[in-house]
């Protein structure tokens, strides 16, 4: 596929030449006009590969959706641009780790991948979180119900704060993702277990920025939750800053988020 790397823009296509851009990304792409329509592709025997790709994408993209709606308080301020794309691509690596099931509706076994999940960045330009992990010490129950942050002495250095910050907080967060199958009754991918794309999450309290913190943030979902073996918990850490006016703290640009354990 060629890229476009010069100055000239120009609308529409040159003969045989089409040329488009992708959703955050700034090059502009060239490529021939023509190929395969809609109708070939969806019941030409040549295209059966490339059916069976487009129906475990779609599936991956569903299994993002829900880790979305998971981290729904945090997007967009904890993410940047190409959040979505990279979570697609680890969640294509899970996908191609099921072995054993057929090839265009293999699962999405995430309880078997676990550390893929870890691999999860939500803002490459902003790792504040990452800098001070060492920091945290973290755990939970058996039952997987509740997980503990903590933080002894806590004190931020200069460097890392933003300008105008007068506060910080922490946030321990917890959200649920099912693992995934493909439906022969639906046609399409669905969670193995109903506690899905769930999420609890607790604060510190406002804190000035020259002040030590030493807290435990026990993150909990409801009383009476059951998390199944197909269930995997995805504990995150993060670092906000305030600017207090009046009463109100206002959230400033500089917070960062980061993936601790997923259990």
């Amino acid at each position: 596929m060629a890229i476009q790397t010069g100055a000239i823009k120009y609308r529409g296509s040159f003969k045989s030449i089409r040329n488009y851009m992708n959703l955050h990304d700034t090059n502009t792409y060239a490529g021939e006009k023509g190929g395969a329509n809609k109708d070939l592709i969806m019941n030409n025997a040549a295209f059966v590969r490339t059916r069976e790709n487009m129906n475990e994408f779609n599936g991956c993209g569903t299994v993002a959706k829900a880790i979305r709606r998971g981290f729904l308080n945090l997007l967009p301020d904890q993410t940047d641009k190409r959040f979505t794309p990279r979570l697609l691509k680890l969640i294509k690596m899970i996908n191609l780790n099921d072995v054993e099931g057929t090839r265009g509706k293999r699962s999405v076994i995430i309880s078997a991948s676990r550390p893929i999940l870890m691999k999860i960045v939500f803002n490459e330009l902003q790792n504040v979180a990452e800098m001070i992990q060492d920091e945290f010490t973290f755990s939970h129950i058996a039952l997987r119900t509740e997980a503990t942050l903590k933080v002894t002495d806590f004190k931020l250095k200069p460097i890392l704060v933003p300008e105008g910050a007068g506060y910080f907080r922490l946030q321990n967060h917890l959200s649920v993702i099912s693992d995934y199958s493909y439906s022969e009754t639906t046609r399409c991918y669905e969670p193995v277990d109903a506690f899905n794309g769930k999420s609890t999450f607790i604060y510190s309290e406002y804190t000035p920025i020259d002040t030590p913190l030493t807290v435990e943030l026990k993150a909990a979902f409801p009383e009476g939750s059951l998390v199944g073996n197909e269930v995997s918990i995805l504990e995150c850490a993060g670092l906000e800053f305030y600017q207090k006016v009046g009463k109100a703290y206002l959230p400033l640009k500089g917070s960062s988020m980061m993936m601790i354990d997923v259990f």
